[in-house]
């Protein structure tokens, strides 16, 4: 029995083939070129029906030769990221991505005693951001008639579910982002429910949802006679809560490190708390779970902005001999010491939710620094950062971490894992596939289709982990310094001058 999973992420589309032993038969990767459209400045959208006619490309490729034998169909993507449908299935507009940052008009009307509630507890600013940050409130004050003519507003996830089913639902454990979801009873708000006011989605406009593993339905006609399958689709979960699934947190002593677009720190738990306040942990994809996390939007990312920016080298070299550029730039960081020699990065080239103000920064430039100085602070900036972040989650939830488990792109370099050990402080295993969502989604499939009786029992029959690499005593020590003398305390030194930036960000980006 086999299963075709979809990944959708920021960057690329993965299509796979998996065996119920965690074994990838056949697989396809593209990477969006570009991977997002930008009306206007700080604009990210993107066109659904181009996502839909990329799997259908891949989807036929890889499961050529075996359509026999796959027996499920599952989809696992990018999260915050919404999709504006009419009655018939029709897209009304690109899909506004997580990564956008256009803001709606804050026309929020509290009634007086909640107003004065919320500032006394100092949750209006949250309010304020949250609300204006909202694709449904932009859509709603600006496009009338997309909003008027909207049947369902759905996640990335929803979208292609509908399309390979006809029907208009969704998996609880997709529901992440501006949307109005309890994250503790993990369903739809009430009306009463402040998020429900926050984004004001009517209940007929949002997409029945339904438990990770949940059997869908069959594959519509049009899309069985174009893949060559007839086969069911059973519902999963989110890219990142696919990933954690994937390498095997599975229990709250152990934390998933994700070395993606968006890097995370996340872990799965059965209690509910705030890792950062008024910012929900997310539904786990094992049922009565969550997933607490902290997040670094650009994350990995940045490896791919130093390529494209100063890595031209290594690109060209690239080319003539067939490997990845990446390859090439990570013997950068063997080249340079732990620590990179007083170079310290803050990476927040996109602010967190908690810090809207602040910015990526660079600190402790001297005249010997080169580029490989500048490409290893980068890493060790984005696991200082994971570490702040694996730190808050175990003194909120008053956790002990014992082990880290990483997964993607980053993860591929046994010296950026070895970086990872030596900062966490922690034994770093690897998941081999090198694809953690996608495989956490064909766990879900094949848990759904009964040959597992439950996704513990799929976890140990599919995950197969390396390692483990352990922290370096000495770099330990280098790091543990800059991190409690120079990292921890950047943002709260900078962040007067990051209020300057940010309340004079309309008169700065005039030149974009």
């Amino acid at each position: 029995m086999l299963s075709l999973v979809v990944d959708v992420g920021t960057q690329k589309m993965k299509v796979s083939v998996f065996d119920t032993k965690g074994r990838i038969l056949r697989g396809e990767s593209v990477e969006y070129d570009p991977p997002y459209f930008s009306p206007k400045p700080g604009w990210a959208e993107y066109d659904p029906e181009d996502y839909w006619k990329l799997f259908l490309s891949l989807g036929k490729k890889v499961v050529r030769g075996v359509e026999e034998k796959v027996k499920a169909v599952v989809v696992t993507t990018q999260r915050d990221s919404l999709v504006f449908m009419d009655r018939e299935g029709k897209v009304l507009r690109p899909a506004i991505l997580w990564l956008d940052h256009r803001e709606a008009k804050y026309d929020l009307k509290l009634p007086f005693y909640e107003k004065f509630i919320y500032w006394l507890v100092r949750k209006l600013p949250v309010i304020r951001s949250v609300y204006k940050g909202a694709a449904v409130n932009w859509v709603r004050q600006n496009e009338p008639h997309v909003w008027k003519n909207t049947y369902k507003v759905m996640q990335l996830s929803g979208f292609f579910l509908q399309r390979l089913t006809g029907k208009f639902v969704d998996s609880v454990a997709s529901q992440i982002g501006h949307i109005p979801f309890d994250y503790k009873r993990q369903k739809w708000c009430k009306e009463s429910d402040l998020k429900a006011r926050l984004f004001p989605i009517p209940k007929e406009k949002l997409v029945d949802l339904v438990k990770p593993c949940t059997v869908i339905g069959k594959l519509r006609k049009e899309v069985k006679d174009i893949l060559g399958v007839d086969t069911y689709v059973v519902a999963a979960g989110s890219d990142k809560g696919c990933e954690t699934l994937g390498v095997g947190v599975v229990k709250d002593d152990e934390i998933s490190l994700s070395l993606s677009t968006t890097s995370t720190v996340q872990t799965t738990t059965k209690k509910y708390f705030e890792t950062i306040p008024h910012l929900p942990p997310y539904p786990g994809i094992i049922e009565g779970t969550y997933n607490p996390e902290v997040e670094i939007f650009r994350g990995f990312w940045l490896v791919r902005w130093f390529r494209d920016e100063f890595a031209h080298l290594e690109k060209r070299k690239a080319r003539e001999i067939g490997v990845p550029p990446e390859e090439l730039i990570d013997e950068m960081l063997k080249s340079v010491p732990a620590g990179s020699m007083g170079l310290i990065t803050y990476p927040f080239w996109t602010p967190s939710l908690d810090k809207p103000e602040a910015r990526g920064s660079i600190v402790g430039f001297q005249s010997f620094h080169k580029r490989e100085h500048l490409y290893r602070s980068l890493i060790e900036g984005l696991f200082y950062a994971l570490r702040d972040g694996k730190e808050m989650i175990e003194r909120r939830g008053k956790l002990k971490f014992k082990v880290a488990k990483i997964a993607g792109g980053g993860s591929s370099s046994d010296e950026i894992a070895s970086i990872a050990a030596s900062i966490m402080k922690l034994p770093v295993y690897r998941e081999i596939t090198g694809e953690a969502a996608s495989l956490g989604a064909a766990i879900v499939s094949f848990c759904g289709m009964g040959v597992f009786n439950d996704l513990n029992e799929g976890v140990k029959e599919m995950v197969h982990l390396e390692g483990p690499f352990e922290p370096n005593k000495k770099e330990e020590e280098i790091y543990d310094f800059i991190y409690g003398k120079v990292y921890k305390k950047l943002y709260g030194r900078l962040k007067k001058l990051y209020d300057t930036l940010y309340n004079g960000s309309d008169f700065l980006d005039q030149g974009i």
